[in-house]
């Protein structure tokens, strides 16, 4: 089976070589070297511009099976069997395990500081909010919860955390994003003192002013790339049978 993938981020080098480990003949290529592959692997973030995916798809056949992340365009481009890989529960929750343990690292660039007795505010708990609540309490973080609906604020609680309201946000030493919904307004980040870090880790952005803002996303692509690569690989050969 021939597979070619079509990206740059380094975590699919990763992939192409799991792959090739297991018995497939998988290559990383650029979008000119793309030819008529049995599989065609697309990346999770978009690195193409439409008219380079409207040209990718002149070299795939209508045979050719693309797996894709999660990019709608795609299904409007491609006119052949398509999937959806990072729809895979398991990687969902593994990408959400790795996101967390990288931010660490962005935790460590930007403070200097231990996570030991800091009070964080974790805007959202949802897969990525619940990894980052239980791995950074480990360091001995404060940790404080903020979720819009009463059925997750009960979730929260009974996970051992703190559920607050979004006004609690000026007396933590770091407020950490994960809901893809604009949460924090212009007035509230006015009340949050300079020495409060501001984070965003979601899709869309959950500060109304950026002008503090610490923007890590991508985290498993830039900091951990070889576990990244692992994750896609356990969903994508889910279609590969």
């Amino acid at each position: 089976m021939k597979i070619d993938i079509a990206s740059r981020d380094e975590r699919y080098k990763y992939l192409s070589d799991l792959l090739n480990k297991s018995g497939y003949n998988s290559r990383v290529v650029s979008s000119k070297e793309i030819s008529f592959p049995d599989v065609l692997i697309l990346p999770i973030k978009r690195e193409h511009s439409s008219e380079e995916l409207l040209e990718l798809a002149k070299r795939v056949s209508k045979d050719t099976r693309v797996l894709y992340g999660g990019d709608e365009l795609i299904r409007q481009v491609f006119k052949c069997r398509l999937d959806d890989y990072s729809k895979n529960e398991y990687f969902l929750k593994e990408n959400a395990r790795i996101t967390a343990e990288a931010f660490l690292s962005v935790w460590q660039k930007e403070t200097r500081a231990s996570l030991y007795g800091k009070r964080l505010l974790i805007s959202g708990y949802g897969r990525i909010g619940k990894y980052l609540s239980n791995f950074l309490s480990n360091f001995g973080a404060e940790i404080y919860v903020y979720a819009r609906r009463n059925e997750i604020k009960s979730e929260i609680e009974n996970d051992g955390f703190v559920s607050v309201e979004i006004d609690y946000a000026p007396q933590t030493d770091a407020v950490i994003n994960t809901a893809p919904a604009v949460v924090f307004e212009k007035n509230l980040i006015k009340k949050i003192p300079e020495s409060t870090h501001l984070f965003e880790l979601a899709s869309v952005c959950g500060f109304e002013d950026t002008k503090r803002v610490v923007f890590a996303l991508g985290l498993p692509g830039k900091i951990l790339p070889e576990s990244a690569g692992k994750a896609i690989y356990n969903s994508v050969v889910t279609f590969l049978d």
